[in-house]
């Protein structure tokens, strides 16, 4: 079903919105720097930046940590108050000339109820959408070393939307995800995990899915963030993440918020997933704060004390560690 179909419905005016905008500060100029907010979702944006940006500066604050360059991130973003989905690439350049650190955001817009989920297979079309915006990171430091005119650079341009529906074509994402073994997964993911072997870990987190499980109604509304190896496909480990996920919660019926982060000096990836409607303070999930949010369940943090029991007990729950992400994707998997 094409976006046509999806808006013969005279209940709403939102359409897709390819046109690539623009958010935040840049060395070059001496305050914010934004594209024409014309839409009411676009405005919308811009203040969840702004107001989580604000949360963030006051935690660094409060925990006394040093600032540094956000990390890399991308965010699926259900915005309530307009019903729209913004995709959205949040680059930091250091702020703007006067020095007054802030991100910069390029983002598009589709509508929220055309898009529900983001199931596993649907997720794969958005981080897309992702990439792209976050390709225009290598065009930033080109502007800045010659700048003339921002919109002549970056105006006029626009993402290929389409691929949101037709999310990976003849199940593309699970024949990737079978040629990734589990021990490489894990060699990539491990640094950002507390959990030194695959044989300890790969239990726990069955464990915890299992808890996950039953918890799940319509009044469950968890944020938890997951972890992604380094030299492994994003659109592959998150269409497998929520395929995992698929198997313990409803999430057709959910409109899910995703943040997918990336920490290049340490090689630590994320993906976080929001299952409730945004709030400011969800901006630390771009950050390397978001281990401050007492909301948040990390599984990245998963280790034997927290697990309910010791490693080796939680070896007893017949997870196969040997076998590829679609294994663990598709899971729980008995040992044969």
């Amino acid at each position: 079903m094409g976006w046509t179909a999806l808006f013969k419905s005279k209940s709403t005016k939102l359409k897709p919105d390819p046109r690539i905008r623009w958010f935040g500060k840049l060395p070059s100029y001496a305050d914010y720097y934004s594209s024409p907010a014309e839409e009411d979702w676009a405005v919308e944006l811009n203040d969840w930046v702004l107001k989580g940006y604000q949360v963030y500066q006051s935690r660094l604050v409060s925990t006394g940590t040093p600032r540094g360059r956000l990390p890399i991130s991308g965010c699926v973003l259900r915005l309530p108050g307009s019903g729209m989905t913004v995709l959205a690439s949040i680059q930091d350049y250091g702020g703007d000339m006067r020095g007054r650190p802030f991100p910069l955001c390029f983002y598009v817009g589709a509508p929220m109820d055309a898009w529900p989920g983001p199931t596993s297979d649907l997720s794969f079309g958005a981080i897309r959408v992702l990439g792209d915006l976050a390709s225009l990171r290598r065009e930033v430091p080109r502007f800045l070393n010659s700048p003339g005119r921002f919109e002549t650079v970056f105006g006029g341009r626009e993402v290929d939307l389409d691929v949101l529906e037709s999310g990976a074509p003849d199940g593309l994402w699970t024949r990737q995800a079978r040629a990734v073994s589990l021990a490489d997964w894990f060699a990539g993911a491990q640094p950002g995990l507390k959990v030194s072997e695959p044989e300890a870990w790969f239990p726990l987190v069955a464990r915890w899915g299992d808890k996950l499980a039953a918890l799940e109604s319509k009044t469950f509304e968890p944020t938890f963030r997951l972890p992604l190896a380094a030299g492994v496909s994003g659109e592959v480990q998150t269409a497998g993440w929520l395929r995992w996920l698929e198997s313990r919660m409803d999430l057709t019926r959910r409109r899910l918020s995703l943040v997918v982060s990336a920490e290049l000096d340490r090689q630590v990836g994320h993906l976080s997933v929001v299952a409730r409607e945004l709030v400011p303070e969800d901006f630390l999930l771009v950050t390397s704060l978001s281990h401050t949010l007492p909301y948040l369940d990390d599984v990245s943090q998963l280790d034997a004390s927290g697990s309910g029991g010791s490693a080796s007990e939680a070896n007893g729950t017949g997870v196969r560690t040997g076998g590829t992400w679609l294994d663990f994707a598709q899971g729980p998997v008995a040992e044969s």
